[in-house]
């Protein structure tokens, strides 16, 4: 060899032979180092061989077929990326070609494969694939450009991305590979340089050159022979291993990728590409905060979670890791109100204070804890009173401080956070208890003194005892004043800690409307029409709107006839969820159709038909969708002049979108309406609105859309950006939260009745003793509830977010909740009096009418709980619950 054959390799330098084509060692081959080129649009000046030669156009812009070739965006095992635009719309995309080096059967094959599965996922967040096509005797795959370059180019701008960026883009390929997961696809080489970024900084997965489905299991070329495929250094150690691979495999790999967000290093090096492959299946990763301090402890466990070695160790899904990521994100969390955060300290402060409260009671008595320290005034009468106060703190401390939240914040979605997003720690845990604690006893004891000076307690002591316990009670909810919207709800001792509360982000999945079932693909019968590169499937749904499907890449598509001159520039480019991707002008003779992809679903006015109603839970989701398509079809004109409901689309993933035409034999409800103002616009909305089912509205949907109807909103942006805001509202009454309002104050009373009363009595007669306690709670309950009918809701309802509403989805008035009292309660009245007048003569008989009485209440509270929405006495009252 002279030194004129000499080459080296484009990565890393090293010495090749001049047969290696794609100029790069074995080493940076087997490493991934073939990923991208630097993404630079420039001149390449190359040896000619023929249309286009194995090294590519020999000067840029290059004619290729309908395309112009602008520049290179790099070059993969598969073949070469180019930066491309049609000649006759001028759409800019991704060209990407089969390398000349590797055209062969085997070879066509598994690029055409690569195509169709990446035609499958369609989603915001991963590339589109346009079609597929020959041109010059080679494979082209036009897929959707992000512009932006990778994420791998971003780290060589920037380095390490700060947390919330990274995070942020996580999500987003998250989101991207949720939905290839649901498609059946199963990506396996997520990497910093698979991940392309869009000018408004938003993320998309692509090259799907390494996917498999997991629908088809014919589907073996890149798994046949245990071969190992992907970038050894992201690729989990099964992968590696060539065992079977499931999702946990790519979260894997996106663990591995933000590793290197965060710290620009890959998470297992080496000096050879064997040795990285070695270090992935047997060692440990280096620990995220030795390279990266101020990356906060629970993300580390996050991404070292996701880069165990065996499965079973990481996240089971993409929804559980978004919902680890998403505190961590750039989003800001939404402050817990107060009435949110009472629900959740109620609960709280029971699990806290209750069982050392109980437990102290049965050891050392009610005298010990109560009142010795009232009577004697010195630290050791009061010692058993200062442990259970202890225990209490203890539980907060330990469970605030460390992770955020207790069980009772944990339940509602609650998290008690710092400034900068981390969990308080034990210190100031503490001192968000000790502050409302202290307020409170520091009035109740200095009074229960003043007033007590024996052991003999009058009637009168004892009234002052029960009242000062309660009304010192609500001296913290009386401190809280100071919370409002503007500081972020933060109470007195949410100030002197330096802490907040806030919601918990987490994600939401839409509710999926029934299945619908897929046209058969046609075969190659060669008697099928075709309209260009299309393949026309069944009936047409209507003379100027066909069914079709791209051969190649088995994708649906629909063929509208074109009815203007040309369709605008501004609608060909459309790359939004809420609209059809237009595909490319398909002529048939002299006339000329539009092709679009065909979305899996359903029309709207379907779902609706014989007067069906939509839950709450899953209209706002479709309001959302149209208000966001109207919101951005007027800001690049692509808008029609007027819509009709037959234009509303539902995706069978519950997304709404809007078709260019009305879908075809919609009855007369879809009359066209006018969405060029604003005005028009709401109205559109509002016939959506429409639809709900009025008793499940909560009370806080209600509002907007009353303003909807009256078209009340001044922009449209305002109208989308306040229904996006209704997503993370509670929609329904869950089961937890209709028990929580059921049984959570009944069963405080009863233990304080129980303990406080019969906490020194003999135990031979505890089954008396529980009945006659319960029966006391109950009449107190059934008081309490009564004497709320004037205020709209009672205590529980409140702490809750709960309200009783009518048929019309208006709170319920005075005398209807006064009818749903008495068919709760009423029932009973006479059983409980009767009992308490037999217990003073017939133990025996009382007993049992008691136990009667508990079994029938506990049973319709058992179906309140199965029928959070409406209970029985709901039912016969005509009245529903809702979320506030």
């Amino acid at each position: 060899m002279n030194a004129s054959d000499k080459q080296t390799c484009r990565q890393c330098g090293a010495d090749i032979p001049p047969a290696a084509t794609e100029r790069l060692c074995p080493a940076c081959l087997l490493s991934g180092a073939l990923e991208t080129a630097d993404g630079l649009t420039r001149t390449v000046t190359t040896v000619p061989g023929g249309p286009l030669s194995q090294h590519g156009p020999a000067q840029f812009p290059f004619d290729f077929g309908q395309y112009r070739l602008r520049g290179l965006l790099g070059r993969g095992g598969m073949g070469v990326v180019y930066d491309a635009e049609t000649r006759d719309t001028g759409r800019r995309v991704a060209l990407k070609v089969l390398g000349l080096q590797l055209d062969s059967p085997e070879m066509r094959q598994r690029f055409l494969r690569e195509g169709r599965l990446a035609a499958r996922v369609n989603h915001p967040n991963s590339l589109y694939v346009f079609g597929s096509e020959e041109i010059d005797g080679l494979p082209v795959i036009t897929m959707e450009i992000a512009g932006a370059g990778t994420l791998k180019d971003r780290l060589k701008e920037h380095g390490p991305l700060p947390i919330a960026e990274a995070v942020d883009a996580i999500l987003d390929v998250i989101a991207g590979l949720e939905s290839a997961e649901d498609a059946g696809v199963l990506h396996r080489d997520i990497k910093p340089s698979n991940c392309f970024v869009c000018p408004d900084g938003s993320v998309k997965v692509g090259d799907f050159g390494l996917s498999v489905s997991t629908l088809a299991k014919t589907d073996t070329l890149v798994t046949a022979h245990g071969r190992i495929m992907g970038t050894p250094a992201f690729a989990s150690p099964e992968q590696l291993r060539g065992d079977e691979l499931d999702v946990r495999a790519d979260i894997y790999s996106v663990g591995a990728t933000l590793f290197m967000l965060l710290t620009n290093r890959a998470p297992f090096e080496g000096d050879n590409a064997v040795q990285v492959v070695a270090n992935a299946v047997n060692q440990p990763p280096t620990p995220l905060r030795e390279l990266r301090e101020d990356v906060p402890p629970a993300l580390a466990q996050i991404v070292t979670r996701c880069l165990t070695k065996e499965p079973d160790g990481r996240f089971a899904s993409y929804a559980a890791l978004r919902n680890a990521l998403l505190p961590f994100g750039s989003k800001e969390p939404q402050p817990a109100s107060i009435l949110a955060r009472m629900a959740a300290g109620w609960i709280d402060y029971l699990l806290a204070f209750l069982p050392p409260y109980v437990a102290l009671m049965l050891i050392v008595g009610g005298e010990e804890l109560l009142v010795r320290p009232v009577v004697e005034h010195t630290l050791l009468s009061a010692r058993y009173y200062l442990l259970l106060f202890a225990l209490g703190f203890a539980y907060f401390a330990i469970a605030e401080g460390i992770w955020g939240a207790g069980l009772g914040k944990w339940l509602k979605g609650l998290r008690v956070v710092r400034p900068n997003g981390r969990a308080p720690g034990v210190g100031r845990a503490l001192l968000r208890i000790v502050v409302p604690i202290l307020c409170a006893e520091g009035v109740r004891m200095p009074l229960m003194m003043a007033m007590i000076s024996d052991y003999q307690w009058t009637s009168f002591q004892t009234i002052v005892f029960v009242l000062a316990a309660v009304f010192c009670g609500w001296i913290p909810g009386a401190l809280a004043i100071v919370a409002r919207r503007e500081n972020g709800y933060a109470t007195v001792w949410d100030l002197v800690s330096g802490t907040r509360v806030v919601i918990k982000p987490k994600s939401t999945k839409r509710p999926a409307i029934a299945p619908v079932t897929e046209p058969k693909l046609p075969g190659d019968e060669a008697n099928a029409p075709r309209f260009g590169p299309y393949q026309i499937t069944g009936e047409p749904i209507a003379d100027d709107w066909l069914a079709g499907t791209d051969p190649v890449l088995r994708r649906r598509v629909w063929l509208l006839r074109r009815q203007s001159a040309e369709l605008p520039l501004a609608r060909r480019e459309v790359a939004r969820p809420g609209r059809l991707r237009w595909l490319q002008t398909v002529t048939a003779g002299e006339e000329t159709w539009d092709a679009y992809e065909a979305i899996q679903g359903k029309p709207l006015l379907t779902l609706v038909e014989r007067d069906k109603q939509v839950p709450w839970a899953t209209l706002r989701y479709w309001l959302h969708d149209i208000a966001e398509e109207l919101w951005a079809a007027a800001a690049d004109q692509t808008l029609p002049t007027t819509l009709s409901l037959a234009q509303v689309w539902i995706t069978a993933d519950g997304r709404a979108l809007l078709l260019d035409r009305p879908w075809p034999a919609i009855d007369a409800r879809a009359e066209p309406m006018p969405v060029s103002d604003m005005a028009g616009q709401q109205c559109f909305l509002h016939a959506v609105a429409s639809f709900v089912e009025p008793t499940g509205a909560p009370l806080h949907a209600r509002s907007v859309l009353k303003n909807l109807a009256q078209e009340k909103f001044e922009k449209l942006s305002y109208l989308a950006g306040t229904l996006r805001g209704l997503l993370d509202r509670p929609a329904d009454v869950s089961r937890g939260i209709r028990a929580g309002s059921i049984f959570m104050l009944p069963f405080y009373i009863w233990v304080a009745v129980f303990v406080g009363r019969y906490h020194d009595k003999p135990w031979d007669s505890a089954g008396s003793m529980i009945l006659n306690s319960v029966l006391i709670v109950l009449a107190v309950m059934a008081v309490a509830q009564l004497l709320a009918v004037p205020l709209r809701n009672t205590i529980c309802h409140t702490i809750f977010r709960l309200a009783v509403i009518n048929a019309a989805g208006e709170p319920a008035s005075p005398t209807r909740r006064l009818l749903r009292w008495a068919v709760a309660w009423l029932p009973l009245a006479v059983p409980m009096a009767l009992t308490m007048w037999l217990g003073q003569s017939n133990t025996g008989t009382a007993r049992v009418l008691a136990f009667v009485i508990l079994i029938v209440w506990l049973l319709a509270a058992a179906y309140c709980v199965l029928h959070p929405h409406r209970g029985l006495h709901d039912r016969l009252a005509g009245t529903w619950v809702v979320r506030r």
